[in-house]
This record gives structure tokens, C-alpha cells and sequence, in this order.
């Protein structure tokens, strides 16, 4: 996702990062493609150079229509099904984290990645015409035309009247914003309903704010969001940590 804060620049990950210079991974696994719901694990990598588990399962929600291949680090199997914009699916594949963002006007203590405050200027452009596409953007940032119009036909306002945004961290699907493959893609809290997302993966509060803190952009985290037989595919071309023996045996049910 392009984000338009020079000061981003300073923790950006190179798009060519890959799983074996990740030292914490975020793992979703989910049930099957349709799934609208998974579990997060969190992995770090020892002094070993193996995984080991700092916490989970966590249950998350996922798009309530489950999910697609995403734009990501790694090219997806052209025979499976892509990722569009509008198809209430959240992304499957290997992804790099972007920024933290929050209703509070101060991040919480000891975050380490940069921190916006969620406004109502404060815009994730969905508009697959806006050069703006899949960026986070502030009004004050743009020029607006004679009317008095923002350069783009829509977007999301990241200040919500629900819980969903109080806290949240930006996954860089479709980093180079190409038209039409999906945009405004986020971790973010649970709404109160715990109800399924429209695409993004949402979490209960508590797990956010120990997740924001765990986070490390020197560690280059990598978000890994897969179905469970994707996720058993990939294992040994992708390096990917094991997963507990509860969540084998659940998902092979």
C-alpha cells in the first residue's frame, strides 16, 4: 500500500523481503477458501534460526465471502482464484506490514512502528481511478478541484462511529496499487457483533494492543494468511514454521 508520509520511509521494508529474512511471522490459517473466520499465531525466529510460537491461537475474523490469492511478495497460482476489488475476501498469501493507526491522537506507549491518527480527513482510497488508489491519505495533503471536490469518487473515512478502527496495522496488499486488485486492506479490532469483515482480518482489542507491541519493523514481520491445506503446500518451498498439533489435527477433520 502506498502511504503519502515521507517519514515512512524510514521503516519500510524492502518489497523483495522474504520469508527466510522475516524474524516474527503473523500466521492466519483458516479452515477452507470460504471460510470467514481463522486463528492467528505469532512466530519468531530464535538465535537457532528455528520458529518457536510467542502466542495463539487467536480466533480472527476474516471477509465474509473468505478468501482470495492477494497481491503480495510471492506470485500466486494463476489457476486459483485472485483477489478483486469489492469481493469481500482477505487476502491469502505472504505480505509486509505498513503503519499503525489508532482513534487516539498519541500512539500507545512502546509501539515501534509509525503511528497515524485516525481522523475523519484521514482517507483509504478505494477508487480504482484516483491516482491515490490503495493509499492512505490526508485531506489536507491533496488539492481539491474548483468544486471543492477530493480527488477521488470514493473511499473509507479511518475515523468510524464503530470500535472496528481504534486500533489497527496496514497490510501492504497490492503494494504497487495496481488497479482493481484490492485496496484498504487492514488488521484491525472485532466489531462488537464479532461479525465477519468486507476483507480485512479483525481481532478482539486485548490481542491488538499485545500484537502493536510485539511488532518489530527491524525483525521485517511478514503477515502469512493462508487456508490450511494452502498453508500444508507451501510449508517447505516457503519455510513456514510448523503449526501446533491442535490446529493439524482441527483442520484436517
Amino acid at each position: 500500500m502506498k502511504i503519502f508520509f515521507s517519514a515512512l520511509l524510514l521503516f519500510s521494508t524492502s518489497l523483495f523481503a522474504q520469508i527466510d529474512q522475516s524474524r516474527q511471522l503473523l500466521v492466519v490459517i483458516a479452515k477452507n477458501w470460504n471460510a470467514d473466520r481463522g486463528q492467528l499465531y505469532l512466530f519468531e525466529r530464535n538465535e537457532s534460526d528455528e520458529w518457536t510460537t510467542i502466542a495463539g491461537p487467536w480466533d480472527v475474523m476474516l471477509g465474509d465471502s473468505g478468501l482470495a490469492w492477494g497481491t503480495g511478495l510471492y506470485d500466486n497460482p494463476p489457476d486459483e482464484r485472485q483477489k478483486i476489488e469489492g469481493d469481500h475476501r482477505s487476502p491469502a498469501g505472504v505480505f509486509e506490514l505498513g503503519d499503525f493507526f489508532g482513534y487516539d491522537s498519541i500512539p500507545p506507549a512502546g509501539i515501534k512502528f509509525p503511528y497515524h491518527y485516525a481522523t475523519k480527513t484521514l482517507h483509504c482510497v478505494d477508487d480504482t481511478g484516483s491516482v491515490f488508489y490503495n493509499s492512505l491519505v490526508h485531506e489536507s495533503q491533496v488539492i481539491r478541484d474548483s468544486a471543492g471536490h477530493l480527488p477521488w469518487k470514493s473511499s473509507e473515512v479511518m475515523r468510524l462511529d464503530s470500535v472496528d478502527y481504534k486500533y489497527g496495522i496496514v497490510v501492504k496488499n497490492n503494494p504497487h496499487a495496481i488497479p482493481g486488485l484490492g485496496s484498504c486492506i487492514f488488521l484491525h479490532l472485532n466489531s462488537y457483533s464479532h461479525s465477519p469483515t468486507v476483507g480485512c482480518t479483525a481481532m478482539d482489542e486485548d490481542k491488538m494492543l499485545q500484537l502493536m507491541h510485539w511488532l518489530d519493523p527491524q525483525q521485517y514481520p511478514l503477515l502469512v494468511q493462508l487456508p490450511y491445506d494452502s498453508y500444508v503446500s507451501h510449508f517447505a518451498d516457503w519455510n513456514l514454521p510448523s503449526l501446533p498439533v491442535e490446529q493439524s489435527e482441527k483442520n484436517s477433520e
